[in-house]
């Protein structure tokens, strides 16, 4: 487990920003492409094709990229010791020490700053100022 101090996560930040928001957009992407072919199913043509194919895009199956780029981006969160909580909303964690006690410093997409911790088992209902 990687343990981070406040300034180790905030210089890591700006990498782990893009990375976060990559997740986001592929994952926000993907749910977009599944409802889709559920509606593109219920619009099925009277033989039972379908009459369009939003698991393509530009030749290659856009699902599979898409399921790539999440692998990815996760694998790379996984190996500075990361945890992703929230792909959607860019929810991460690091791990690190508050007096004597391993906590998350809690980070979302959109915030300018690492500013909120919480315990292991306190979750984001848990954040408190740092």
């Amino acid at each position: 487990m990687q343990l981070y101090t406040l300034e180790e996560a905030r210089r890591l930040l700006p990498q782990v920003a893009a990375v976060a928001g990559q997740l986001r957009d592929a994952f926000v992407e993907l749910r977009a492409l599944q409802a889709s072919f559920a509606a593109e199913e219920r619009s099925a043509s009277g033989d039972g094709h379908l009459l369009a194919d939003p698991w393509k895009g530009g030749g290659e199956n856009r699902v599979e990229s898409l399921n790539r780029l999440l692998r990815g981006a996760a694998a790379r969160l996984e190996r500075w010791g990361i945890e992703l909580k929230d792909p959607e909303k860019g929810l991460l964690d690091f791990y690190s020490r508050r007096e004597g006690e391993v906590v998350f410093l809690c980070w979302m997409l959109g915030e300018e700053d690492i500013r909120y911790w919480h315990t292991i088992a306190g979750g984001f209902a848990g954040r408190q100022p740092l």
